[in-house]
């Protein structure tokens, strides 16, 4: 039986090539990838003049999903445990309002900070930054040594903290929004962009995202995360320390929802104590859009990345248009409705 040979200089292709490709296709992230598209040139069609289409549009576009892309890659982590964290809104409130008072408190005398020229505002901004950090942390520590210590479901520990977060804004602040924060806050980091080009609070989503991929990808940190998801009582008999994994994925997202305040902040230039009561569920909507099981075990950064950006689409669209703003709840709700389908037909199909 003769071989043939490959003559000199021919390209030969790999068999396992059309395999990864079709892989790459046929993966959620990009099918998810492909209704954004989709969704950007229905609206650029629909919108007046094509406005949606507009550079500038654009940019508000990386704006506005930033944040939602963050508290994604965080929730991501607890999904595919198996856990959830209902309070990411009321940490995202609390951990902007302690940092408004601190950079407050630090940033200048009285009538100073009423007119927004704070004589010490670099120093401020900074103390602020570290102070919404460490709120989201603690909140998360609190949140992880409730489940461990009452050992009940994590949906029932934070969906109380959910109350409870709010309820110590509220008390910080008397239910008055502080607001005439420094304006460097916005010029130099809210609403700058990097090179004039990309908003930094979008680059940042970005760098979060790609890290957050590759310790869940690369990182024995991600396999212990998803053999939490697949059966707790597996997991510790592999040797997973089970409550102190909790800790770090509830550190992790509390640290993302301190980073999610001081953005807030950043970019109004005021605390918003009524506002982020449904980032929770937009959160976890996109996660499960995004590819990661509900009931844990499986997840996607890359997807609930993408996915995060078709709320944004979807209210930016809506405004554009001129359809009401409250038409913005149902239209997460139904996100929401569409995540758990997707999620229960994924389960159905790898039984």
């Amino acid at each position: 039986m003769t071989q043939t040979q490959t003559p000199p200089g021919a390209v030969t292709f790999d068999s396992s090539e059309p395999s990864a490709l079709r892989r790459i296709l046929t993966s959620t992230a990009f099918m998810i990838a492909v209704v954004v598209v989709v969704l950007i040139l229905l609206f650029g069609v629909l919108s007046p003049n094509g406005v949606f289409l507009s550079a500038g549009n654009f940019r508000n576009l990386a704006l506005d999903s930033a944040q939602l892309i963050l508290l994604a890659v965080g929730m991501t982590f607890l999904v595919g445990a198996g856990e959830l964290d209902l309070s990411i809104g009321a940490n995202v409130i609390l951990s902007s309002v302690v940092a408004a008072k601190v950079i407050t408190f630090f940033g200048g005398t009285p009538e100073e900070i009423l007119a927004g020229d704070y004589s010490n505002a670099g120093m401020a901004i900074l103390l602020g930054f570290l102070a919404a950090v460490a709120t989201g942390v603690l909140f998360g520590i609190v949140n992880a040594t409730l489940v461990n210590m009452l050992r009940v479901s994590s949906f029932i520990v934070t969906l109380a903290m959910m109350s409870a977060g709010s309820g110590i804004a509220f008390i910080i602040t008397g239910g008055i929004n502080v607001s005439s924060l420094p304006r460097d806050m916005q010029k130099g980091f809210g609403s700058a962009d990097l090179f004039g080009i990309i908003p930094i609070p979008a680059v940042i989503a970005i760098v979060v995202g790609l890290i957050a991929w590759f310790v869940m990808t690369k990182l024995r940190f991600g396999v212990h995360t998803l053999g939490m998801g697949s059966s707790l009582r597996a997991a510790e008999r592999a040797g997973i320390n089970i409550r102190r994994q909790r800790v770090k994925l509830f550190v992790i997202m509390g640290c993302i929802a301190g980073l999610v305040g001081f953005i807030d902040i950043s970019r109004f230039l005021t605390t918003n104590i009524q506002g982020h009561q449904g980032d929770a569920l937009a959160a976890i909507a996109a996660v499960v859009i995004g590819g990661t099981s509900l009931f844990g075990g499986r997840a996607s950064i890359l997807g609930s990345m993408i996915a995060a950006i078709i709320p944004a689409i979807l209210i930016n669209g809506l405004v554009i248009m001129r359809v009401g703003s409250f038409y913005q709840l149902v239209v997460t709700g139904v996100i929401l409705l569409v995540a758990v389908g997707i999620d229960q037909r994924r389960r159905a199909q790898s039984k």
